[in-house]
């Protein structure tokens, strides 16, 4: 099972004449940075020289649809309907896909969310919410965050993401874990091409990749030098451990040998994972929280996810004409970043797991809290913090920036929304020799030397995320959108970006993931994000700052930085009533790739 002296993976140059990218994917292929040594908290982005506008791959299909973070992963995705397999199959497949071909988002050292709605019209959560290790130190990790290292096993919560897919597959699903193995073993085996956003996150975070002595071998060609776009990454020891998954079960990973690598390294290393934190580990299956978005209905996540922030937002942008939201201006603009700005503030106000559909006793999630809220918007004033942090002191908030996004739907009516993320890009920069996989850095969200914080660290508690997988109904049942996005704390505003301009703006799906986006959030540097493209511009970013908000992080449209990768990337699938086929889209800005399934079985998949 394991060999520590061997490369966790190989690398090959591309063979000439081959076909690497899709053809709006290319927008990200000339992106470059060096010499990065930054946050993402500073806003600090390498030069490249990149022409392209906000855009994204689009499909359509009769037969089920598919939008992911990689297009190694939307491909297994449309293998399994294709065969007969149900959208929760095939998400399956492909959030285990995006372990092998995004290796940096997400990975069997993860945490994974996702919303479900099932063909008979129950609506689900598994909520994956990481568990924090029973015999972690705050006081360790305060040091060590103190000296800025935030590298190392000592940063990882209890991995989710297999125990998620496993539960999903095994209530909802209708193939084996084996079968939906198979496509990530194969690529595992016999290579995937390297994205431009790979090496951007890759380049970002070298000085820590080079400090790690297994991770170099996974991230970096012959452990020193930066993958290309294009190059084809096998990776031999994620192979095997894949296919001993195959054979044993998800059982294997948590109380089994996969279980004592896992310890037996922790342990030598400093980290806290111990195998009583893998085998009692329990995901939830539990109700998603909901609200009406006008003639829509929308099921999202609840807490620790950043679920209820997107309601919330949705709640307040209600009390707004839609005629209002559909204009570009700077009354708009305003509205939106005051209404993200309230959506963050009061996270702390909404529930953990919710055990009902009704949101009643729930203050931040209902229409009068959102009408008072919403009351607080003046024009051309901004709400001073002092009112906006009545609750909860904004140093408490979470942290995270690398995720990744799975959208299905299938012909017989299912449904999902899926998230995963490992916190930070390559997680924690730590593995397990001869397990191919990088751990999550998930503990950093945690406030790790005050007490009073909400989220202040402790033994067997959730991490809290941003990850926001989202689900939209039209009034008459039909599917308006499944979506979701990485970004960090812009998760929320990004998802309610892309809802109001289906909803409000009335745009087709591709046009509203490819607008541009005014988004709030940042990390620790909380503030506007704006991409300046027709018809957003600078002028009009002048007026708001000029209004009082803090400066505007602007990409400029065609951008000369690699910075358009923190506005997110939405993988978003929905039915077009009117061409009564179901379209996907994949967001450039992150190498988002959607497919359609070309047939299906006849059988209607159920369990």
């Amino acid at each position: 099972m394991t060999d520590p002296d061997r490369g966790s993976w190989t690398t090959r140059r591309k063979a000439p004449g081959r076909r690497l990218f899709n053809p709006i994917a290319l927008i990200v292929a000339a992106m470059t940075v060096s010499n990065v040594g930054v946050v993402f908290a500073e806003i600090t982005c390498q030069e490249g020289a990149l022409p392209f506008e906000p855009a994204a791959t689009r499909a359509r299909s009769d037969f089920g649809m598919v939008a992911a973070g990689s297009p190694e992963a939307s491909d297994a995705a449309v293998k399994i309907l294709e065969r007969g397999g149900n959208a929760v199959d095939a998400a399956v497949a492909a959030a285990l896909m995006l372990g092998v071909a995004d290796p940096d988002a997400s990975g069997l050292g993860g945490m994974t969310s996702m919303v479900i709605r099932l063909a008979d019209g129950r609506v689900r959560v598994i909520d994956g919410s990481s568990p924090t290790p029973r015999e972690v130190d705050p006081s360790r990790l305060q040091k060590l965050a103190g000296t800025g290292i935030v590298v190392g096993h000592a940063w990882a919560a209890v991995p989710t993401t297999l125990a998620v897919l496993d539960m999903a597959r095994s209530r909802y699903g209708t193939m084996s874990l084996a079968t939906l193995l198979g496509p990530s073993i194969e690529i595992a085996e016999h290579g995937h091409l390297v994205n431009p956003v790979q090496k951007i996150w890759t380049n970002h975070y070298l000085e820590e990749i080079l400090a790690s002595r297994f991770l170099r071998m996974t991230a970096l060609v012959n452990g020193t030098g930066l993958l290309q776009p294009g190059d084809v990454v096998c990776r031999p020891d994620l192979a095997r451990t894949l296919r001993h998954i195959a054979r044993y079960g998800a059982t294997t990973f948590y109380r089994g040998p996969i279980a004592d690598l896992i310890e037996a390294d922790m342990i030598e290393s400093g980290g806290f994972i111990r195998k009583t934190d893998l085998a009692m580990l329990r995901v939830k299956d539990v109700y998603p929280i909901h609200t009406t978005y006008r003639k829509t209905n929308v099921f999202t996540i609840p807490q620790p996810g950043g679920g209820s922030s997107v309601i919330e937002a949705l709640n307040i942008l209600e009390k707004f004409p839609g005629e209002f939201l559909a204009e570009d201006t700077v009354a708009r603009h305003h509205v939106l970043l005051e209404t993200f700005r309230i959506a963050l503030a009061d996270r702390g106000l909404a529930p953990g797991l919710v055990g009902s559909l009704s949101n009643e006793g729930v203050p931040a999630l209902s229409k009068t809290h959102a009408q008072r809220r919403a009351n607080m918007i003046v024009p051309g004033e901004v709400i001073a913090d002092s009112d906006l942090y009545q609750y909860v002191d904004p140093e408490c908030a979470p942290k995270g920036e690398s995720t990744t996004h799975v959208s299905v739907a299938d012909r017989w009516g299912n449904v999902v929304s899926l998230t995963q993320t490992l916190g930070r890009s390559w997680g924690s920069k730590a593995t397990t020799p001869g397990l191919g996989f990088p751990y999550n850095s998930l503990l950093e969200s945690f406030n790790h030397d005050n007490p009073q914080c909400p989220g202040y660290l402790q033994p067997n508690i959730p991490c809290s995320s941003d990850m926001a997988p989202t689900i939209v109904f039209s009034r008459d049942g039909s599917l308006l959108v499944a979506l979701g996005s990485p970004g960090s704390d812009l998760i929320p505003s990004i998802i309610a970006n892309v809802i109001s301009n289906l909803v409000d703006r009335g745009m087709g799906l591709e046009e509203a993931v490819a607008a541009p986006r005014v988004l709030f959030g940042g990390h620790a540097l909380l503030a506007p994000y704006i991409e300046v493209t027709t018809p957003i511009t600078d002028s009009e970013l002048n007026a708001l700052e000029a209004a009082g908000h803090n400066p505007v992080q602007r990409v400029h449209y065609p951008p000369t930085t690699a910075c358009a990768v923190y506005f997110g990337g939405v993988n978003a699938v929905g039915w077009d009533a009117e061409a009564m086929t179901f379209v996907g889209v994949g967001d450039g800005r992150r190498w988002g790739s959607a497919q359609g399934a070309r047939t299906v079985a006849e059988a209607v998949p159920s369990r």
